[in-house]
């Protein structure tokens, strides 16, 4: 029983240090890196996709440098790196921390909410540190709750702040949370409302840099972290003087799991009796669904999202078995957040309809080439979301692409990183189809047609059923101009089921498979049935130039070569087990599916 009770706890969710010692949670060291972010500068911003980890970070950063934990520094930070060989700068600061994302987004009354948000949280401040400020609390709150603006509410803290020989940090998390939510419900005019001219967003910036270089400048260090450029470009005036160091290779891994540290973290569980996969069998699996982020183009190592790392092991510890689904629900909602940069513009849509922006062709070009090439953009305003490398650089920051590599202009190789963001783009497609009208299935009909697919190896009538209903979508029809791109429709849509990993261009045996269905065994032992798909595609002629039989039994002849290739491939052998593969070949001319068969 003394076991269980001192087993540490999965701290999904959790952002507060303090509890990582008060409730025995497992801590991941990062301490190594306050080291870094000292020797970088003393106004600085970092950009990070979403749930992975910034919150704790920044959490642990307010432990290590606040004056009033100066006597718990054994307590938070016994056996982490830091701990052997600290700063000079450590307890020494009076910290002032904020996250943005506790603001309410409602466009209505966001001025008012901002405002009171920044007159509690400078209040809170004043009353941490009345002593060492020597300032009469009751007098401060009166002066801060009088203010009608949130920039005139740092004004008079900031002057409080003043001649009292003691450094200030400021400390923002999600500094950009409430404006990209107003950007995503709201659009972009009500955004440049508060990011622009006299917009109480920018004006409080204002004051805030201010705060930096003003005589007696109270404000000694800043440390900024947001998931996209997008706002801290739109109030660069306002505040210009925060170095991005997003790109810098060595903090590459300040936040995120590399692979060895998540081997470990499942080796101290399966040796407590809590997982009875072998490790390699769940690094395999957490590889393939939340892996491969790089943060810098000169960046060696990878790494795995943290909550999704954390929300992977929590569900299996309830029964020893993978979860359900592999997708966060909490991160699923939090990326349908990004989905307007993506999808709709209403602007000259007909009433009641919606329309794809230039965006979402780039989104299905990604998922046609498999990759794009394209420099990192530091920052960029919201109008010039529209640039092509401005919105890839938007994917990357929020952790819908990620460095492979680097071409030989030096620009970024930049891909899908895994399983878990794959199928977020599925749903991404999917669901913007729907919603403009383009396409449309019967998901019910569906999922019963993948079964039979799955179980009974009748692949023919799911595969009919997505050509004849691509062949009667007028929109679709015009967006399918060639071979990639009925391979890109076809992914997205048998890529919808979890029974199924889909893979476009996979290579297998020196060649690369136009796609395939590799069985998802570990979730679905009972799958009968794998496949590999080749498609091949003639430009249609006009009827009297219709594709002979014998150019037809000569392109199926080539399908067939190469399929039959692909099957040696030992590791996809070892991936489909037991299942019965199929060979399946597919020729279109245009839309209209012209020959099907098996190998």
């Amino acid at each position: 029983m003394n076991e269980v009770q001192q087993l540490k706890r999965i701290p999904y969710g959790k952002t507060d240090f303090n509890d990582f010692r008060e409730k025995n949670l497992y801590y991941v060291d990062k301490t190594r890196f306050i080291r870094n972010i000292e020797e970088k500068g003393d106004f600085l911003f970092l950009i990070r996709p979403r749930r992975f980890g910034k919150s704790l970070f920044l959490g642990i950063m307010e432990a290590y440098y606040d004056i009033h934990y100066k006597d718990r520094f054994d307590y938070f930070f016994i056996g982490a790196d830091i701990h052997r060989n600290p700063t000079r700068e450590k307890n020494s600061y009076l910290v002032l921390k904020l996250n943005f994302s506790a603001v309410p987004p409602d466009i209505s009354r966001i001025e008012e909410a901002f405002t009171n948000y920044i007159k509690d949280s400078a209040y809170w401040f004043i009353k941490r540190y009345e002593k060492l400020l020597d300032i009469d609390l009751k007098t401060a709150k009166e002066e801060l709750f009088s203010k009608k603006s949130a920039s005139e509410v740092m004004v008079t803290f900031l002057n409080f702040s003043k001649g009292n020989n003691r450094q200030l940090y400021v400390i923002i998390d999600e500094y950009d949370n409430f404006a990209n939510t107003i950007l995503s419900e709201s659009g972009e005019k009500e955004f440049e409302k508060i990011t622009h001219g006299e917009g109480f967003f920018r004006a409080f910036f204002n004051v805030l840099k201010a705060g930096t270089t003003d005589t007696e400048a109270p404000i000694s260090r800043l440390f900024m972290t947001g998931v996209s450029p997008i706002t801290l470009d739109d109030v660069t005036s306002g505040f210009n003087i925060a170095t991005n160091i997003s790109l810098h290779s060595d903090i590459n891994e300040i936040m995120g799991f590399t692979r060895p540290e998540v081997e470990t973290m499942i080796e101290y569980y399966r040796q407590n009796g809590k997982i009875r996969h072998s490790t390699e069998e769940l690094l395999q699996m957490m590889s393939q669904w939340y892996n491969h982020y790089r943060f810098s183009l000169y960046a060696s190592n990878e790494l795995f999202n943290t909550v999704h790392i954390l929300y992977f092991l929590k569900e299996y510890m309830v029964d020893s078995q993978f979860p359900g689904s592999l997708i966060d629900h909490n991160a699923r909602i939090d990326y349908d957040k990004l989905r307007h940069l993506i999808v709709i513009d209403k602007k000259n849509a007909l009433p009641g309809a919606a329309q794809t922006n230039g965006n979402f062709s780039k989104l299905r070009q990604i998922i046609e080439d498999n990759s794009v090439h394209s420099t990192i953009v530091e920052r960029f305003p919201v109008h010039k979301l529209v640039s092509p490398e401005n919105f890839i650089s938007l994917l990357y920051y929020f952790g819908l692409l990620t460095i492979t590599g680097i071409d030989e202009e030096k620009k970024a190789i930049l891909k899908i990183p895994n399983e878990a963001i794959k199928h977020l783009y599925y749903d991404y497609i999917k669901e913007t189809y729907e919603e403009t009208g383009l396409f449309t299935i019967d998901l019910s009909k569906y999922e019963n047609l993948m079964k039979e697919m799955a179980f009974n190896g009748k692949w023919e009538p799911l595969i009919e059923y997505l050509v004849r209903q691509m062949e009667t979508s007028m929109g679709i029809r015009d967006l399918i101009t060639g071979e990639r791109a009925i391979q890109a429709f076809l992914n997205v849509y048998l890529g919808l089921s979890a029974l199924y990993l889909v893979y476009s261009e996979k290579e297998l045996e020196k060649g690369y498979s136009d796609l395939v269905l590799e069985p998802f065994l570990a979730q679905y032992p009972g799958l009968k049935y794998s496949y590999l798909i080749e498609i091949k595609y003639s430009k249609p002629q006009g009827k009297k130039k219709e594709l002979t039989p014998g150019k037809i039994k000569k392109i199926k002849e080539e399908a067939e070569a190469q399929l039959n290739q692909y099957d040696r491939d030992e590791k996809f052998k070892k991936a489909i087990g037991q299942t019965t593969l199929k060979k399946v070949v597919l020729i279109f001319s245009g839309t209209r599916l012209i020959y099907r068969g098996e190998v």
